[in-house]
């Protein structure tokens, strides 16, 4: 699959808004905090066969990702996922149609399609939209307009740019087809990207074939011109389509999932006002999802379809490139219903997101300031105001089956009290504030502080999904709380840049203060109403999260590299004195990279340390033994504009399972969905 990554070989990883042309619009987190891919780290994401935007982001040191099938893993940074990380796709904001989070943002994103990742980790930035404890995740698409007519005395310059490409993977037969089309006549173009995917059920190494089987398509068009003033107006729209995709982490599997994605943005590079440059974008986002447990499995009779649907806009003017201001808005609205089908005939038992809607209002003003030759200060504060409400919440689904009830109903039969949704207003300050000082072009230090607030999603507030008791449980109940408070993230950072006896070193040390995290247990577990005992419920708590980040590189020689990369991640429930759950132990990978300008090679070992904290009352399985795997992997460019990339992975066949995975509802021997076995990779581009 590492087409995607020839692809992706001009992108940086950065700490830049969107990495287009209008620099004097950026953000200047450091690179030890971010997840910034220098041209070094461009070989090592051609190396790696990813299957999708989730799983690419692993090749980036501190990021991890749970698995639930073949197909839309869901990114871990520091100890936090999908609610807790901001997610872009070509600038629109982007939230999954599945509350268990099946299709997580990320899922969205096929990576063939994109030319940048924009990856920040933790509070670095106010100018990614409210929330995003975690960090911000921003996949792009860069273009400019090329051809035209030839100068006097200049060669022609042909108005077409074309990359196609090929790639397999053994495991799983999985086939992907790419296709990058660009028309440009000097001032506008017009670009289209294709991609399609047919996966079939990878093997584990044990020679179980777990069900994770998928296909997807993406399309996208995009169209942008050149204005009289240099300025920029683009316009794109991406179809994503997902069908017949396996989760033997989840109960349910994806019968189809269909995103329609929309972009304007206009980028200023004339002075307007106070404003040097300014940035206009408007998005959204559309998701229609049906999952079931029927079309790809033969006896049960539930299915859910739902939507989640974004839009929004964002105005960014900035002052001399020192000084960011603007304000933004999103509005999402999800909607699920909880059917059973029974001899051909639909019955509506509950709405599990009860017309759930979520509006986001935010001010924010970002600044560098130079304190002296050698330290700088960076700054940023934000204010959002949220407002939730669930509109279909009172509403009884019908009365064509004895186990039909209202949301409301639900909330108040796991809470305390009666709980019932209603309107609510949350009122978010978020902000950070940065200290550098460099001891020359290799060697830095920085010390940052910082604080998010998070309003609850639509899942943790207004989840209702109901099940028939089985032995006098209902374990497979998901009731959201109304009644929770937004999280407060108040985090510490210290990280450092230099050269230590030949080898280059940057890493970073973390410790992130929560109150009122929200975290799910089951309601037997707690004070809550234990006649419905087994039921999946939230609370809000108080928490800890530290961790380390480490990389070391070694240019043996010069062509000869080595690289180490170490994180842990610690998390802790201070309110109950139990770990958090879905932390990752101890582990990193160290490679060893021959690279010339036509030929790569090289070797890489992937590790973890055994896990044994863990919380086991929902989201855990129970403890996880480490592991090793090991990775071999060629390029060659024998011409311009032709590369070809292939590789092994999990030489050893090594049957190996992250400790993030999900349980394995399918498999009564597997405790987890268990990681790909051996796979021959292989891909073949032409850029012409």
């Amino acid at each position: 699959m590492n087409y995607k990554y020839t692809i992706l070989s001009l992108a940086l990883i950065s700490s830049q808004l969107y990495a287009e042309d209008l620099t004097d619009i950026q953000i200047s987190a450091p690179a030890s905090s971010n997840a910034v891919i220098q041209n070094e780290a461009i070989q090592d994401i051609k190396t790696r066969n990813a299957i999708d935007g989730g799983d690419l982001l692993q090749s980036i040191n501190g990021i991890q990702s749970i698995r639930k099938g073949g197909h839309g893993l869901d990114p871990v940074i520091r100890g936090q996922s999908d609610q807790r990380l901001n997610t872009f796709i070509g600038g629109a904001m982007i939230y999954g149609g599945c509350s268990t989070k099946m299709d997580v943002g990320s899922t969205y994103a096929n990576v063939e399609s994109f030319d940048t990742i924009t990856v920040i980790k933790g509070t670095q930035s106010v100018i990614y939209g409210a929330g995003g404890p975690g960090g911000i995740v921003s996949y792009d698409r860069v273009t400019e307009p090329f051809g035209g007519p030839a100068a006097k005395g200049q060669a022609s310059v042909s108005p077409f740019k074309i990359k196609i490409g090929q790639t397999f993977d053994s495991n799983a037969e999985t086939k992907t087809s790419i296709a990058d089309i660009t028309y440009s006549t000097g001032r506008s173009y017009l670009r289209y990207n294709l991609g399609y995917t047919d996966s079939g059920n990878y093997e584990t190494g044990t020679g179980i074939k777990p069900k994770t089987e998928y296909r997807t398509s993406n399309n996208a068009i995009t169209y942008g011109s050149r204005l009289g003033d240099g300025s920029k107006l683009e316009f794109s729209y991406t179809d994503n389509q997902q069908e017949n995709v396996g989760y033997p982490g989840l109960k349910m599997d994806i019968a189809y999932s269909h995103a329609d994605i929309y972009n304007v943005k206009y980028h200023r590079v004339t002075p307007i006002g106070m404003f040097t440059s300014m940035k206009i974008e408007l998005f959204n986002s559309d998701i229609d999802h049906l999952m079931d447990n029927y079309t790809m499995r033969s006896t049960n009779t539930m299915k859910t379809p739902a939507s989640s649907d974004t839009y929004g806009w964002r105005i960014i003017g900035a002052v001399d490139k020192t000084v960011r201001m603007g304000i933004d808005y999103e509005h999402n609205t999800r909607d699920a219903e909880q059917n059973m089908v029974i001899s051909g005939t639909n019955r509506h038992l509950a709405y599990s997101w009860p017309g759930a809607e979520i509006s986001k209002l935010g001010f924010f003003y970002e600044a560098d300031k130079a304190l002296s030759n050698d330290r700088t200060m960076t700054y940023g504060l934000r204010w959002d105001r949220v407002d939730t409400d669930a509109t279909r919440a009172a509403l009884d689904p019908g009365d064509d089956h004895a186990a039909q009830v209202t949301a409301n109903s639900l909330y108040t039969a796991h809470y305390t009290g009666t709980v019932t949704a209603s309107k609510r207003d949350f009122n978010n300050y978020s902000g950070f504030l940065r200290l550098k000082k460099s001891y020359g072009p290799m060697s830095s230090y920085y010390l940052s502080l910082s604080r998010n607030e998070r309003t609850p999603d639509a899942t943790e507030l207004f989840n209702a999904k109901t099940s028939m008791a089985m032995g006098g449980k209902y374990r497979d109940r998901h009731i959201g709380n109304p009644n929770l408070d937004s999280e407060k993230h108040t985090t510490i950072e210290l990280g450092f840049e230099k050269m230590l006896f030949g080898n280059h070193v940057n890493g970073n040390i973390y410790y992130n203060d929560i109150s009122d995290y929200i975290t799910t247990y089951r309601a037997s577990d707690g004070t809550y109403n234990n006649t419905v005992n087994d039921a999946r419920i939230y609370k809000n708590v108080d928490a800890n999260i530290w961790g380390y980040e480490l990389k070391m590189k070694r240019q043996i020689s010069t062509n000869f590299s080595s690289t180490l990369n170490l994180n842990y991640t610690y998390g802790n429930d201070d309110t109950q004195n139990r770990p958090l759950p879905q932390i990752m132990p101890f582990s990193g990978d160290i490679s060893l990279d021959y690279q010339t300008a036509s030929i790569n090679y090289g070797f890489r070992a992937n590790f973890a340390d055994t896990q044994d904290r863990f919380d086991s009352r929902v989201l855990d399985t129970g403890r996880t033994g480490g592991y090793t795997v090991y990775d071999v992997y060629f390029g060659v460019e024998p011409t311009p504009g032709i590369r070809f990339n292939m590789g092994i992975s999990n030489i050893t066949d090594k049957r190996y399972s992250v400790h993030l995975n999900n349980a394995n509802v399918l498999d009564a021997s597997a405790d987890r969905v268990d990681e790909p076995g051996r796979s021959f990779w292989g891909a073949l581009t032409y850029d012409f």
